[in-house]
């Protein structure tokens, strides 16, 4: 694995640049690439809990983070996957899964306490849509719409859950 191409590759994708997801799509080398930026971003925004009050030891750390990225990225992929069939997408589910993968890249700031999270997490869901609309040649507005809609129905039912707890706990 060359880790200078996938690096020049990650600095491409969070600048945005034009087609680099299309490009990271077709290759299939960049599978197990994209597996690695994801882990590698899980790792490193892991770090927050192990630096601290001892929760987790090392090796429960790394396994706990590859196998959660490398799960959630397939998940996460197949569902966007299923909705761009919706949207009239041409591109297969491994080019979008790379896409993701590099996508995934900003989440690695999570390691700075709060603020980082929360802009990680955003600039990694712009990364998304452009990944989506590259690879699986859709406009910018369906791929917004296929990786924002499930982000929208697990937002609603987090409300319905915490409401139903909010009631059941003021029964109490």
């Amino acid at each position: 694995m060359d880790f200078g191409v996938i690096w020049a590759r990650v600095q491409r994708a969070v600048k945005l640049e034009e087609g680099v997801f299309a490009e990271i799509g077709s290759d299939d080398a960049a599978t197990v690439q994209a597996m690695a930026v994801m882990a590698g971003a899980s790792l490193i925004s892991g770090l927050g809990p192990i630096i601290g009050p001892g929760r987790f030891s090392v090796v429960q750390w790394i396994i706990g983070a590859v196998l959660s990225a490398t799960i959630v990225l397939g998940v996460w992929t197949g569902i966007v996957w299923i909705l761009t069939r919706l949207f009239g997408a041409k591109g297969g589910y491994l080019e979008l899964f790379r896409g993701m993968g590099y996508a995934g890249a900003p989440t690695a700031l999570g390691i700075i306490p709060i603020i980082g999270g929360i802009v990680g997490g955003i600039w990694a869901l712009v990364l998304a849509v452009r990944a989506t609309a590259e690879t699986q040649s859709l406009s910018t507005g369906k791929a917004a719409a296929a990786v924002l809609i499930p982000i929208a129905i697990l937002f609603l039912f987090a409300l319905l859950v915490g409401a139903a707890l909010f009631a059941a706990f003021m029964a109490a």
